[in-house]
């Protein structure tokens, strides 16, 4: 039913890609565009639309946007508190405003934030038009992924919502996938064998082989934000990807299981791609949104060559893990090609739980860094997890002392957040080796409870006023 309806369509948009609330408004979602620009390189119209950018501008409590309350978006109950009274008449308009272009196929991206508007956006589509193919992608479909082979009951009711309404979940990398998708559909052919993806047949969730990984990523094109009002985004600077993945496991992490391997463009593909942006939109500020920017310490000083001697007169930030390379010669350079901001996941102050967390970080190493990049006149900003599953309070007091001892030279607090479990991250695929239980107010261990990471937020929250350093924190249960 669904290839000849595509048959008869005619001057149709071959794809809308769509970012659901709640996302965020900082910048605008890099992910899609990323897929846009590629795509269109083999012929395929794509258009985007950033929804949370929409609603951002019309909805009355802005401080559901802020990261304090994420579980405004996430929570089903918050959600349908807080959020659907004021979301419904957006779900028609929204509707109708992606099926203007006459989109032969849908492509939402899904993370835990955004899925619950997704899947309402998504039904009301098929609504209007059952023969629209609707596609999922992104970093929940991970999670979904893992609920079929694992067989985790506890969220198979989850699963039946979204597979009821998406046609297709694509698992990892989402360019090729596509890219395969949109071709056999042109030519009306079965697209259910393709590498990558996740669907239904007979009331079975089927999941196909796992998709190869793309080992150039010098094949991508620079981000395409033509369709995204950029001056109503609160932040200037335009977000690039240089690399895909890490270098660490860090046991809290799923960005390890989503990207696979760490692999990264070239230095000489990165300046191609700022130069294209700064012709294009005017913009000489970028966040390179990295899982970690120095992933390759020699590709990181040859960006920083090649940005001076461009002549290129940028400012840039970056996240960045805390690895003896880092020396105060490559940070001096950093600075002097525009580096303006790192951000490090130092997480705890704790020798013991950064083992536990297999970070691989000496704090004395750490030390000497955060105070290198100060010196060099770059904002040194950090990353702390509060409550990790064997964190102790004594652990948690050797944080506040870390902070207390640095405080001159952290600039401020990255994001301070209460230890979540990822549904793939090494910690939620060995819950019983942590002794880590789920309960319905949020996940206990014999160190870690919902009550005492709040506590402990709390003195961590009081410590950055009395230091009067600026902080984003979240408390997840």
């Amino acid at each position: 039913m669904i290839l000849s309806w595509l048959k008869k369509k005619k001057n149709s948009l071959d794809l809308a890609l769509v970012m659901c609330p709640g996302w965020g408004v900082v910048q605008p979602p890099v992910g899609i565009s990323y897929l846009k620009s590629f795509l269109e390189k083999y012929d395929t119209s794509v258009r985007c639309f950033d929804l949370s950018l929409e609603l951002y501008n019309v909805f009355p409590k802005k401080e559901y946007w802020d990261l304090n309350y994420p579980e405004h978006f996430i929570t089903s109950h918050m959600f349908e508190r807080h959020i659907l009274p004021f979301l419904n008449p957006f779900i028609d308009l929204w509707a109708e405003q992606i099926l203007s272009y006459n989109p032969k196929v849908v492509g939402f991206s899904l993370f835990m934030s955004s899925l619950n508007v997704s899947l309402l956006l998504a039904k009301r589509l098929k609504e209007k038009n059952p023969n629209l193919v609707i596609l999922g992608g992104g970093a929940e479909v991970n999670r979904v992924k893992r609920v079929v082979v694992d067989g985790i009951k506890r969220l198979a009711a989850l699963n039946r919502d979204i597979f009821s309404i998406f046609d297709i979940l694509i698992d990892g990398e989402g360019e090729m996938t596509l890219l395969e998708i949109l071709s056999l559909l042109k030519q009306g052919r079965d697209f259910h064998y393709v590498d990558g993806i996740c669907y239904t047949s007979d009331s079975k969730i089927l999941v196909n082989r796992p998709r190869k990984l793309i080992e150039d990523l010098d094949i991508l094109l620079p981000p395409d934000f033509c369709d995204f009002k950029l001056r109503n985004y609160t932040r200037r600077a335009l977000p690039i990807v240089t690399s895909r993945g890490c270098t660490n496991r860090c046991t809290f992490c799923a960005d390890s299981p989503l990207w696979k391997a760490y692999r990264h463009r070239s230095a000489e593909k990165v300046i191609e791609e700022i130069k294209f942006l700064i012709k294009h939109y005017g913009r000489n500020k970028f966040e390179i949104v990295d899982s970690i920017f120095n992933g390759d310490v020699q590709r990181v000083e040859k960006i920083c060559d090649l940005i001076m001697k461009s002549g290129l007169n940028i400012q840039w930030s970056a996240k960045a893990t805390l690895r003896k390379e880092m020396s105060y010669a490559l940070l001096r350079k950093m600075k002097e090609a525009g580096c303006c901001s790192l951000g490090y996941g130092l997480e705890s102050g704790s020798p013991r739980v950064l083992r536990d967390m297999r970070k691989n970080i000496d704090l004395e190493e750490a030390k000497r860094i955060i105070r290198d990049t100060h010196k060099v006149g770059i904002q040194a900003n950090c990353f702390f997890i509060i409550g990790y599953p064997t964190e102790t309070e004594e652990d948690f007091q050797l944080t506040l002392n870390f902070v207390k001892e640095n405080v001159g030279f952290i600039h401020h607090f990255e994001q301070v957040t209460g230890c979540h479990i990822e549904e793939d991250s090494y910690l939620g695929l060995n819950l019983d080796r942590y002794g880590i239980v789920l309960k319905q107010d949020g996940w206990y261990s014999k160190e870690s409870t919902p009550q005492i990471r709040r506590q402990r937020y709390d003195k961590f929250r009081e410590l950055a006023r009395k230091l009067h350093k600026h902080y984003k924190c979240e408390v997840q249960a």
